[in-house]
């Protein structure tokens, strides 16, 4: 038998990344971390000259550090962060319960409360690791345009001095935020609507009747302030709703807020001093889906929601660790590409429900009728702690929260064995 001419292989697109990750926020250098510790080629870029300054996440929770713990950083946060050894609940300018949550996860994490530490801390941590893998974000340097082909991504850069570059991706990972250039390049719709309520953060140098180096949560008619102590003395990041009468106003400053935050945590409040204000929007939205061949959107380009329970950092978080496991298998060769079908069908669900979840708690915080203002200022704070006194309620409460309960049953990866 006759051998046929020799076949000619396609060439193998050169890339010059394996995987471009758009967005240098916590889901960012999460992803960057867990594709470097894996071998991976990364360009993590961000059109930002610099990492935040300030933040508004303040809740770490104990799967966060457990990932952290992988990566050998979980000490660093520890040190920089306050353990949140209880939560105090103030309603009608009365000290309504104190709610123990300093070990609710006894042997259930290494990590058994939440860690207050900021966004900006966290960035700052896990951007100091990417060293150990030879990675450093580039900053000023904004994805303008991208192609997407069967075997990569061509994309433009706008680098910092202005000019453009043409590099080729295998990858793009839009962890690039609500107004997500990736995601919005792709096509993807990111339904949802904005909440009416104004927020409003300060960190501010403060004394008063709060429980020092503890939450305090004064729940009042129409809304809430939270207090979380911060490293230094007497030194409180303040987040709450702005009253119906202080919106819309440009001018607003910490100042005008200080009435009505005496008004819920009593006359002793003092303000030293307020180093950082700022008000914001907060909407609840989660994108049609999640990837677009080779383009996937992660943290808040994916999925965004309510500040109830400190979930949304921690989300885009693990966003990341469930994606760069898959990517490092797939571009290694180990493993084929069906794999990161997965991170969808694993992802997906965890966001909508959460979308849901925080939707129904923030609404029920924030409701202006007189039977949800009885709940919030009367019963809320003295059933939580008496539910808390039992060890199944606590451990359900921690399981929830601080996100180790999550798991993927349905997934196309997972099975069950025979004989179990």
């Amino acid at each position: 038998m006759r051998a046929g001419p020799p076949r000619t292989l396609a060439p193998v697109p050169m890339m010059d990344t394996d995987v471009l990750i758009v967005g240098a926020g916590p889901t960012g250098l999460m992803l960057a971390n867990q594709l470097g510790r894996r071998g991976i080629r990364a360009l993590i870029i961000d059109r930002h000259s610099g990492p935040a300054q300030q933040s508004r996440a303040m809740g770490v929770q104990a799967r966060t550090l457990e990932i952290y713990s992988q990566l050998g950083i979980a000490g660093r946060a520890l040190e920089l962060g306050r353990r949140g050894t209880a939560a105090n609940m103030w309603a009608n300018g009365r000290h309504t319960a104190r709610i123990p949550i300093g070990d609710i996860g006894r042997n259930l994490s290494p990590f058994p409360c939440i860690l207050m530490l900021g966004q900006d801390d966290n960035e700052q941590i896990m951007g100091d690791k990417l060293r150990d893998w030879g990675l450093a974000v580039q900053w000023n340097t904004e994805l303008i345009a991208m192609a997407q082909h069967p075997e990569r991504v061509a994309v433009t850069l706008r680098l910092p001095d202005g000019a453009n570059q043409e590099i080729s991706a295998a990858w793009v990972a839009g962890c690039d935020g609500a107004r997500s250039s990736v995601r919005e390049m792709c096509g993807i719709t990111f339904p949802g609507a904005p909440y009416e309520h104004v927020f409003f953060v300060a960190d501010t140098e403060a004394t008063g009747d709060m429980v020092a180096e503890e939450l305090n949560v004064y729940l009042w008619n129409k809304g809430f302030h939270l207090f979380f102590p911060m490293r230094g003395k007497d030194r409180w990041r303040v987040i709450g709703i702005l009253p119906p009468e202080l919106r819309g106003r440009d001018d607003l400053t910490f100042d005008d807020v200080i009435p009505c935050l005496r008004q819920e945590a009593g006359i002793r409040l003092s303000f030293a001093s307020c180093s950082w204000y700022s008000t914001y929007r907060i909407h609840h939205r989660s994108a049609t889906r999640f990837r677009e061949q080779r383009c996937f959107l992660l943290g808040d380009a994916a999925h965004v929601h309510s500040p109830m329970g400190a979930q949304g950092m921690n989300t885009g978080l693990q966003d990341a660790y469930n994606l760069a496991w898959k990517l490092a298998l797939v571009i290694k060769g180990q493993a084929g590409v069906q794999l990161l079908e997965s991170y969808e069908q694993e992802r997906v669900p965890v966001a909508r429900r959460l979308l849901n979840t925080t939707d129904r708690a923030f609404m029920l915080v924030v409701a202006d009728n007189w039977l949800a203002r009885l709940f919030r200022t009367w019963i809320m704070a003295r059933v939580a702690a008496i539910g808390m006194r039992f060890n199944c309620i606590r451990q359900l409460a921690f399981r929830t929260v601080s996100q180790i309960g999550i798991q993927y049953r349905g997934s196309d990866l997972s099975q069950t064995l025979p004989g179990l």
